[in-house]
Order: structure tokens, then sequence, then C-alpha cells
């Protein structure tokens, strides 16, 4: 319920008590139940490209880059305090009555901590860490569990180097051979610079919370020392933060608004989907997207090089028959030859693919069709993990793909569904957003307002529902017309937890 300060307040924010309203109502009713939703195959969905295919539109790539701007956008606000839980769990439980390091490290929770236990001189800030210890001379060195504690701690705790504060691309996953600690978002930069042509502007667009902004710089600042002039010229680096606005009220479980200190309703960020925004600010004709963590460096990254030319090149092929047939449509409306546009159709977006008009002309509902957003997604095989992936959808312009998340599946679907899924959610997007005349689509028309996300969440001891705008790429991309292409796992390295590093 909104009281008239409520509205006040809401209003002398820049917020709309209308949409906050409508996302109460999102809060009570809770997330629509899918239907018509069947998982993705190899031929059903899912593209694997021959060796032939690989290399002609990798070419292709190469060859057209530079007439066009392309823009690697990387959401990276994410913080790094989730990659240690399993130190912070630790930690926790050593304080438990007659704890044993022996049998947390045999049980279930103690997994985790055993191969960092065991590989702790692996991790890449074992040298720095290592530094703080030995500043403590109260550590006995020659205990390997005093010193494993030590370290622990400082990861935790240590105010100088602040690893458990620090957002996720800015703590070191790498060591170069010469010792030096290198981040995610240093990764980043190096892994566009190496796709794309030397003698193009090489542009990066991270999205980040507004107080680490001078952290990213300073880190930027030693990255652009490190790379030759050349390079450093043509590499353009840009930040954006979460727009305020969209943050989501939430509530408890009565569907109560939960309230600040000043007893004004309390905002969330408004999770990944309010990144579309951002998004749809870039200059640009085309976008890969890619996670800040899905990162490796040197020959193990070579993979990734070449597979995001390879969906560059295959977005180009698919993007330059869209733009011939909108043309011919246009240009011919009525007398356009309408069976080739409807084969085009079936043979890379539907197959099972029937023009209807739905009180348009024919011609008006294939453009309709073709003239929206495109993105080419890189997907692998999923070996047994939880969670959403792809599917068909039916739609009113008939069946689509989309990317469904697991909590967006509802109780009666989940489990049959999840059995089936085979794939992950995209490893890396690429993304034509501009039309056949030039112009830049408005990406929120191609969002699925009803794809919003609620979650479940607990604030001390109260239990809360958080609600998100769609995701990116699920509800947030849900009107695109959209291509899954197979990739190897090669190309996907998440770090979720700190022991994923060793991999």
């Amino acid at each position: 319920m909104m009281f008239k300060e409520d509205y006040k307040n809401i209003i002398s924010e820049g917020r709309s008590p209308e949409l906050v309203q409508r996302q109460l109502g999102y809060l009570k009713k809770g997330m629509l139940p899918f239907s018509d939703i069947s998982p993705v195959r190899v031929s059903d969905g899912i593209q694997r490209l021959s060796k032939k295919e690989q290399v002609e539109t990798q070419k292709l790539f190469k060859k057209e880059e530079n007439t066009s701007k392309w823009i690697k956008f990387i959401p990276a606000s994410g913080e790094g305090s989730r990659m240690f839980l399993p130190f912070f769990e630790y930690w926790n439980a050593k304080e438990s009555f007659n704890f044993s390091i022996d049998t947390y490290l045999k049980s279930e929770a103690g997994t985790a901590l055993k191969t960092l236990y065991i590989n702790l001189k692996r991790l890449p800030f074992y040298g720095k860490v290592s530094e703080r210890v030995s500043s403590n001379t109260s550590v006995n060195f020659s205990n390997k569990l005093d010193f494993f504690d030590a370290f622990i701690k400082v990861i935790l705790f240590d105010k100088t180097l602040q690893y458990f504060s620090l957002p996720k691309a800015l703590i070191p996953f790498f060591v170069d051979e010469q010792g030096e600690e290198i981040t995610p978002f240093e990764a980043q930069l190096l892994e566009t610079i190496e796709i794309v042509n030397k003698n193009n502007l090489i542009t990066l667009h991270f999205t980040i919370t507004k107080e680490h902004r001078l952290l990213f710089e300073k880190v930027e600042k030693h990255f652009r020392q490190q790379i030759p002039a050349e390079i450093n010229s043509l590499l353009s680096i840009q930040y954006s933060y979460q727009n305020k606005l969209l943050d989501t009220p939430f509530v408890d479980e009565n569907n109560v608004f939960i309230r600040d200190n000043n007893g004004n309703i309390d905002f969330r960020k408004g999770g990944h989907g309010a990144l579309l925004e951002n998004m749809n600010l870039l200059d640009t004709d085309y976008v890969w997207i890619k996670n800040i963590d899905n990162i490796k460096r040197g020959p193990k990254n070579s993979s990734s090089i070449s597979w995001q030319q390879i969906l560059a090149g295959k977005l180009l092929t698919i993007q330059k028959d869209i733009f011939r047939h909108l043309e011919h449509l246009t240009l011919e409306k009525d007398n356009t030859p309408l069976e080739p546009i409807q084969t085009f159709i079936k043979t890379h977006f539907d197959p099972h693919y029937k023009l209807n008009s739905q009180n348009k002309l024919s011609y008006q509902s294939l453009i309709d069709y073709l003239n929206r957003p495109i993105r080419v997604c890189g997907m692998i095989l999923n070996k047994g993990a939880k969670g959403g992936g792809p599917f068909w959808k039916k739609q009113a312009r008939g069946r689509t793909l989309q990317i469904i998340e697991g909590v967006e599946l509802n109780k009666s679907n989940q489990q049959s569904t999840s059995e089936q899924i085979t794939y992950f959610n995209p490893v890396m997007m690429v993304c034509g957003i501009k039309n056949f005349k030039g112009t830049k689509f408005s990406l929120l028309d191609y969002r699925d307002e009803q794809r919003f996300m609620v979650s479940h969440k607990t604030i001390g001891n109260v239990k809360i529902k958080v609600l998100e705008w769609p995701g990116l790429w699920n509800g947030g991309m849900a009107e695109w017309n959209t291509l899954f292409i197979e990739l190897p796992e090669a190309t996907f390295n998440p770090v979720k937890i700190v022991s994923d590093l060793f991999l």
C-alpha cells in the first residue's frame, strides 16, 4: 500500500508512482506460467557449423569489420565476494564447538575448500596475500593450518587488498610470465584487441557501479602503460552505471513494501535486465556481449577469440539476406514474391513457419517478422547442471527461440523441462541493433515486459520477494530474431567460486 507521503517521495526522486504500483502488482501475482515451450535440440533450434562454414564466416567478419562500428558490452558490476564463499563458510564453521578441519574437508560443505587447501599456491594472488601474511609475526609458517587460516583472514578482512569488497572484474584471475597479476577486466581488453583489426577503433563498454569507477580507471591506466602506443591510441574504454530509476521495490511475505530507516519505500537493483537501457544508448552497429568472468588468457583463449569472430560473420551473413528481403518488400510491397522469403524464415528461424497476416497485408507481416534486432548466441552443451536454457516458444508470429531462466519455469513444468535442457544460457552473443535503413532499433520495444522475474531472498530474519526487470538475454530480448550456434566447451570458462581459477 502507498500513502500520500510515498507519492511525494517517489515523484521527488524522479520515479513514476504508477510504475511502482504496477510493480507491486507484479510482486503480488508473481510470474506468469510458461506454456507451449520445448527445449531445443541440435538441428531443431541449435546449429552446428561445419568447418567450411566456420572458416567462411570468420573470413567474412575480418573482411567487413572495418565497414561498421563494433562494441564489446560487458556487465562488470558483479560483486567478487561470492567467489570467496568457501572461505567465508569455513571461517564461520570453525567457530563451532569441537570443530575438526579433517572432518570438515571430508564433508560436502568442505569440498571446495579441500581443493583450495591442497592447491593454495596456485592461486593468482597467492604471492600478494602471502606477503601480507608474512607481516604478521605471530603466524607459525611451519604449521600448514595456521598459515591457511592466516591466508583466509587476509582475503576476508585485509583493508589494504580488500579482495572481499572488490567487484569480480578487478580480482586477479591470472599471473603473467613476469609474475604480474591480471584481472578479468584486463583480460577482456586483451581479448578484444585480438578479435578486431588493429587498424580499427577497439571499443569496450563496461557497466559498473559508480563507487568503483576510480578503481577501474586506475587499472585501466596501468594497462595502457603496458601496451604499444599504436594500440593505446585506438583503444576506447567506456563505462556506464545501472540507472537508479530502474531500481525496483521489494516486499515481505504479506506483500507489504519494505521501507528504509526513514520510513520510505526501499528499492533494490533491478537485475541485469535493467542494463538493456545501457545497451540501448550505445552508438554502434553491432554488439558483442560476454560475461566478465568468462575469460582466459594466452593460447587457452584462442577458441573464444575465433568463435566471437565466427558468430559475428554468421550474423553478417544472415543480416545481408534479411536486409535484401526487407528492401524488396518495402519497394515492391504486394508485388514481392513471398515464397522465397517464407523459405528463408523456415531455413533460419522457424522450420514450421506459416504466414499469419493477423489483420495485415502479407508483405507487411513479413516486414514485421524480419525488421527487428537480431542476435547470434553461442551455446555449449549442459552436462547435468540445473537451471534455465534455450527453448522454442510459441508466439503470435510463430515459434521463436528464447532463453528462459530456471526461476521463470513454474513448478508444474520445471522438473520435466529442466531434465530435457541440453544447453546452457549463451556463452557469448553478437547482436545487430540497426535496421536495413541504418537506423538504430529502440531495443526497449522488443522486450517482453511480462517476463519480469520474482525471486525469494532473506534480509536478516525477514523473507522478501524481489522484482527484476526482464533479463538482458531472456525477456529483455524476447522479441528479437535469434540464432543458436553450438560452441566448443573451451569457450566456456566461468569463475563462480575461487577454486574455478584452477581450471
